[in-house]
């Protein structure tokens, strides 16, 4: 048995850094459709910076502050 759990671990640890990666990254795509953000500038970011940064914008988006939206989206764009 722990020989198959030896043989296995990688594979499950490759698969969840592939999911965290891919999980990230949708994250990331979506704030560049919606909001118009430079790829680049969200590249620099951490993935929980960029979690962050997407709760933020969320609650500003349910009190439905325009001002306070475009504040924390404007360095971020081209």
């Amino acid at each position: 048995m722990t020989i198959l759990f030896l043989l296995l671990s990688p594979a499950l640890f490759a698969l969840f850094w592939i999911v965290r990666f891919q999980i990230c990254s949708a994250r990331r795509r979506r704030l560049i459709d919606t909001y118009g953000i430079d790829s680049k500038k969200l590249r620099k970011l951490g993935c929980k910076e960029v979690t962050k940064l997407r709760k933020q914008i969320q609650t500003l988006e349910e009190k439905k502050d325009a001002h306070g939206l475009e504040s924390i989206v404007s360095p971020y764009r081209p």
